[in-house]
């Protein structure tokens, strides 16, 4: 009886419903994830979704981001990354490009798992592409996330950040999906 109580609790637990992975289709090519006000260094991601050919633009493309804060946290006390705080939802421009404003995420708390962003890319008549941007510098990098990041298809993509002169990180990712 006690297993069956426990088992019924369990079930009552609310359980938060995973956000959608996929832009609206009227979303814009450029968006905003955080204000000024959000702790950690501006940080202004650019790139183009192309064709396997890495030539062909695809425009309407859908374009979902997400990451911690600076803190490392998706979701301040559960930490929910199905539901996370810092998000964004675009749909590629006529010539395939995308931006989001946001910050420098920061490393997952008491791990050794590098700062990344999250990206989930669709687009009609190609397979959904899931990786994650981490960035060079981080002391968290290891040779093995340096060895997938430089594999073609593989779920990394390592970056270098780069100062504009107003003093924000930059840096640019292209993608290219496979049919």
């Amino acid at each position: 009886m006690k297993k069956i109580c426990l088992w019924l609790a369990l079930i009552a637990l609310p359980v938060s419903a995973q956000v959608p992975t996929v832009a609206d289709k009227n979303a814009p090519a450029r968006v905003l994830i955080t204000t000024r006000d959000e702790p950690g260094e501006r940080l202004i991601v650019t790139g183009q979704v192309f064709a396997t050919d890495g030539v062909t633009p695809i425009p309407g493309a859908s374009v979902y981001v997400y990451h911690t804060d600076a803190k490392g946290y998706y979701t301040p006390g559960t930490n929910d990354n199905r539901n996370p705080r810092l998000r964004g939802y675009m749909r590629t421009d006529s010539k395939g490009g995308y931006e989001f404003n946001t910050i420098k995420p920061g490393p997952y708390p008491n791990n050794r798992i590098p700062a990344h962003i999250h990206y989930v890319v669709n687009a009609p008549g190609f397979s959904e592409r899931i990786f994650e941007i981490v960035f060079e510098g981080d002391p968290n990098l290891d040779d093995r996330v340096r060895s997938e990041a430089a594999k073609e298809w593989s779920g990394f993509s390592l970056r270098r950040l780069d100062k504009d002169d107003q003093g924000v990180l930059r840096c640019t990712q292209d993608i290219k999906l496979k049919r």
